[in-house]
């Protein structure tokens, strides 16, 4: 039997078969504005309140403004930070760095250096597109990413969730092309239009070695709460459609 980590929300453990397989890389994809940093820091609390270390990596904003976002949503981590189990930090490359061949593995180790070399229960990358932003060489930048994914689960041995950005109007599961591929596991967040109303939907799209659920559901954001998943996207549409045909004359 495989060891299960949970994701944070009991439902989407339900939908993707037990949570995430331990040591395992997931990526959770979607566009601006869908809730892909909510979702990883719900998943960091889940393992903070089992005491667990948990390392989160911000790729493109600075930390401050994450913690910041996360204590507006009724989340505060200092407790866990005091305590040492949490270690939030931003990792900011510059294009001229990936220029000159900074290395896989160099990223993976100044993870270790600025943990302490600490066992790392749960670790998020996010977002990992901006890790190569600015790269040309798309051939160069899949390998980078496929061999950092690599190092962390060979190295750090964490359960890592990976956030990655979906162009608008795009059918892609993530920027590049390879995260997909070097990824467990592939949850989708995404805004569904139906008339006048938006929903947010998220899917499992891929989990490797687990039986799982692949229908569409509403979730909400909420605050304390982070993500709330309703429902079926195809019931919650069905008891609207009546809904409103109870009210037509």
């Amino acid at each position: 039997m495989l060891e299960r980590i949970s994701t944070g929300i009991s439902k989407l453990d339900e939908i993707i078969g037990g949570g995430f397989i331990k040591g395992r890389t997931y990526l959770i994809a979607g566009g601006t504005g869908t809730g892909k940093t909510i979702m990883s820091l719900q998943y960091m609390l889940d393992g903070l309140r089992k005491n667990e270390t948990c390392v989160y990596i911000s790729l493109d904003d600075r930390i401050s403004n994450v913690l910041t976002g996360a204590l507006n949503l009724g989340w505060n981590f200092d407790q866990y930070v005091k305590s040492g189990n949490f270690i939030p930090f931003e990792i900011r490359l510059k294009t001229e760095d990936l220029k000159h061949g900074k290395e896989s593995r160099s990223f993976v180790k100044h993870i270790l250096q600025y943990t302490g070399k600490r066992k790392i229960d749960r670790l998020v990358l996010d977002p990992i597109s901006s890790l190569v932003q600015g790269a040309g060489d798309l051939l160069w930048v899949r390998e980078y990413v496929r061999e950092i994914v690599s190092y962390i689960e060979e190295e750090i041995g964490s359960t890592t969730v990976i956030t990655a950005d979906i162009p608008s109007g795009s059918s892609a599961l993530s920027r590049y092309g390879v995260e997909e591929f070097i990824s467990s596991g592939i949850i989708v967040l995404d805004i569904f239009e139906h008339g006048p109303n938006l929903y947010r939907v998220l899917y499992a799209r891929k989990m490797r070695w687990s039986p799982m659920d692949m229908s569409k559901y509403v979730f909400d954001i909420v605050p304390n709460d982070g993500i709330v998943i309703l429902g079926k996207l195809t019931t919650i549409l069905h008891k609207h459609s009546q809904s409103h045909e109870k009210q037509t004359p």
